[in-house]
């Protein structure tokens, strides 16, 4: 059994492989009743208009006979479609000779019509071929479409009926079928241009997410920590203040009995106190740990800018614009340095995209500028989202409240307890307009 040849395998290939970049979703609306019957009615107009002598003197028969196939066409193939929710690919191969049957009425009109009526209708079809290119995905290496193309023009040039609209054909035709080319080759890197940026932005999507799961364990981790030495230190301070009552019952005895009582309960008050002074110490080590030892020099700008690219990729259907008054601010004072900042200002933008869980912004516009009466640094964020519902504008961040199915309330809370350790501070407001207005207040650098 021999194999098929190399030839016909490729062009299968390459037909699979311009299907699926065509959007079929976008076929089948037009196949509705709505779009179907625009298209009947612009086809009927055409033909109506060219019928006068003063414009175009195309005969009325000849231009409907020209647009008779192209409408059957398109019935039919709607008729076929009309309870299918999918195009397979007997569908597209039966779409394009309808495509083609539209190039062949715009070019027959071309070449029935007088001066300068025809180079109205050359300029029209260059101009469907260019969309047709674009939309279909014409290039080079998956020309079904301009086969087709290539095919009408062959076929006005037999109802040309001087030598100059055979001319006219000879421009018009190469000029439609490169410019097909071309805005193809265009929709094809930008369709390549997308799925890059897709890719990039679910890798940057995938290590934020993976980023902020470690961060809320060891956040988690900590919290669960520093509980556990609260209830110890409860514990502690319980059995101090047991002996110190049982030293005030000592105290008013007398004999060697309560003077023996009254040294076991003080040794024991003595160890719960220095027990809570090692828990103290331990939690404040590692308080230290997550926030640092001493606030470092921050640039603002710079770290501003770097959120804005990374929410960006993430929300790219939300426009989010960074100003800067005056344009090199000083810097800031920051606890844990740009790191600290940044999760900071992209917790409180990317909860700005993402809203309620249901309705996130469009818009978020992140403000810096240095507070004229304080003079430390404040910087605004504010969206065109939900907002804050009114009750929870004053409601402390430690109660984790979050309207999101699938959130945790621990973001608010986080950013809040990152600038309560660096001296700044988070006010939660609703916008005039709507929306929530968020603002951070960060001590600065002096020179």
């Amino acid at each position: 059994m021999k194999s098929p040849p190399v030839s016909s395998c490729q062009g299968v290939t390459a037909f699979r492989r311009w299907m699926r970049a065509q959007d079929a979703g976008r076929l089948l609306a037009s196949l509705r009743v709505r779009p179907l019957a625009g298209f009947l009615l612009r086809g009927s107009a055409l033909v109506g208009v060219v019928a006068f002598p003063a414009s175009f003197a195309v005969p009325f028969t000849p231009a409907l006979v020209c647009f008779l196939p192209c409408a059957v066409h398109r019935v039919a193939f709607a008729c076929v479609h009309a309870r299918r929710g999918r195009v397979t690919a007997w569908s597209w191969i039966a779409w394009l000779p309808g495509l083609a049957l539209q190039h062949f009425f715009l070019a027959s009109l071309m070449a029935l019509a007088t001066f300068p009526g025809a180079l109205v209708f050359g300029v029209l079809l260059i101009g469907t071929c260019a969309v047709h290119g674009r939309r279909y995905r014409v290039t080079w290496r998956e020309p079904f479409l301009m086969v087709g193309t290539l095919a009408a023009l062959l076929g006005a040039v037999t109802l040309a009926w001087s030598s100059q609209h055979v001319v006219l054909l000879a421009v018009v035709g190469p000029a439609a079928v490169l410019a097909q080319l071309y805005l193809g080759a265009l929709a094809v890197r930008y369709d390549q241009a997308r799925a890059d940026a897709d890719r990039l932005r679910a890798a940057v999507h995938a290590q934020l997410v993976e980023q902020q799961e470690r961060d809320v364990g060891r956040l988690t981790q900590a919290m669960a920590e520093i509980l556990g030495h609260h209830q110890g230190m409860d514990q502690v301070l319980h059995d101090a203040g047991t002996a110190a009552d049982m030293m005030k019952a000592f105290g008013t005895q007398r004999g060697v009995l309560a003077r023996t009582g009254f040294e076991d309960q003080s040794r024991q008050l003595q160890d719960s106190l220095r027990q809570l002074q090692e828990m103290v110490k331990e939690v404040r080590a590692k308080s230290r740990r997550f926030a640092g030892t001493e606030p470092e020099a921050v640039d603002l700008g710079l770290v501003l800018e770097s959120v804005q690219a990374q929410v960006s990729l993430r929300f790219p259907d939300v426009d989010i614009h960074v100003e800067l008054e005056p344009s090199r601010t000083p810097r800031a004072l920051v606890r844990g340095g740009p790191l600290t900042l940044r999760r900071v200002v992209e917790n409180l933008v990317v909860n700005a995209c993402e809203g309620n869980g249901e309705q996130g912004a469009s818009r978020v516009y992140i403000r810096a500028r240095t507070e004229p009466l304080s003079g430390r640094l404040e910087v605004e964020i504010e969206d065109d989202g939900p907002g804050f519902p009114p009750e929870r504008l004053n409601a402390p961040a430690e109660e984790l409240y979050t309207t999101k199915s699938q959130g945790t309330g621990l973001g608010l809370y986080t950013s809040e307890c990152l600038l309560r350790a660096s001296g700044g501070l988070l006010h939660r407001n609703n916008g005039p307009g709507g929306g929530a207005l968020l603002r951070i207040l960060l001590p600065r650098e002096y020179p």
